[in-house]
């Protein structure tokens, strides 16, 4: 190797540790709040009483026209809009259901597939199929807003639980069609692939924030021994929401969600920002 030459995988990281120290100074918990109210939103799409179509439920805020994502197959949901507000198309995916989240995390596997055009990247192989389920229907709804308001700035990105991991596939798979992927605000988010893979998308994708609550099992699965790793930026919340600690960048900071290994509360993955997800998901169902 010639002398001060960089290892690949080095030379990713690096860029990838200069990237997070760049944006951990651009975390906006205003910007959360909109976000994780649309990710709120999005667990009404689909809905067959209400939905979030006409964009008139209780978390359906700001200015959007907005057009739904669906497959029931996979029972991903969610939803593509314009906010004319900010100027910006918005993609959020809903979680899993909030009455039967134990069930999902009892339940949850760790089968990964090869990701394509990325050597030795492997994801999660229920959420990229889930993802791939509403692939097409995301990308034709992101360049028909796009086509309709030449003003947009670009794509913003947000989900909760489930719906987290989709807007990270969704977050990637825009950015390497070419679109402008501005952000990605993520809550509860669960370990979506391994280390090579997480290298490549922060190598992509920025700014990102992956919020994370206190004793929120959800971060916790696949488990990281199983060959799964986070993404950075993590911002973690205290029990009360009140304080939030900007992480190390490592993905896997030991002094935030990573601290807790046991005595882990399903009730802090329903409520982020004091946004509460199971009183949102009931209210979808009126």
């Amino acid at each position: 190797m010639v002398a001060g030459a960089l290892r690949p995988g080095l030379a990713v990281g690096i860029v990838v540790a200069a990237a997070v120290a760049a944006h951990a100074v651009d975390y906006s918990p205003d910007s959360a709040w909109r976000a994780v109210q649309f990710s709120g939103a999005a667990y009404c799409c689909g809905m067959a009483m209400s939905g979030c179509g006409l964009w008139d439920c209780r978390s359906c805020k700001g200015n959007l026209t907005v057009t739904e994502v669906t497959d029931s197959g996979t029972d991903a949901r969610g939803f593509v809009g314009y906010d004319s507000d900010t100027a910006t198309v918005v993609v959020g995916f809903s979680g899993t259901d909030p009455l039967s989240i134990q069930n999902w995390i009892d339940d949850i596997d760790t089968v990964k597939v090869d990701y394509p055009g990325c050597d030795g990247c492997e994801v999660h192989k229920g959420f990229y199929e889930t993802y791939l389920s509403v692939q097409s229907q995301v990308q034709s709804a992101v360049a028909q807003y796009l086509a309709l308001h030449p003003e947009a700035l670009g794509v913003e990105l947000t989900g909760h639980s489930l719906g987290a991991a989709l807007a990270q596939h969704a977050a990637l798979d825009l950015q390497l069609a070419g679109y402008q992927v501005l952000s990605l605000y993520n809550f509860g988010q669960p370990r979506t692939g391994n280390l090579e893979f997480t290298d490549f998308f922060s190598s992509q994708i920025s700014p990102v924030f992956r919020v994370t609550h206190h004793k929120d099992p959800v971060p916790h699965l696949p488990f990281e021994n199983w060959g799964f790793h986070h993404e950075p930026l993590e911002v973690f919340y205290n029990r009360r929401n009140t304080d939030f600690h900007i992480c190390d960048g490592s993905g896997e900071d030991s002094a935030c969600a990573d601290q807790y290994a046991l005595d882990l509360d399903v009730v802090d993955h329903l409520t982020y920002l004091d946004f509460d997800f199971t009183a949102n998901y009931l209210s979808c169902k009126l």
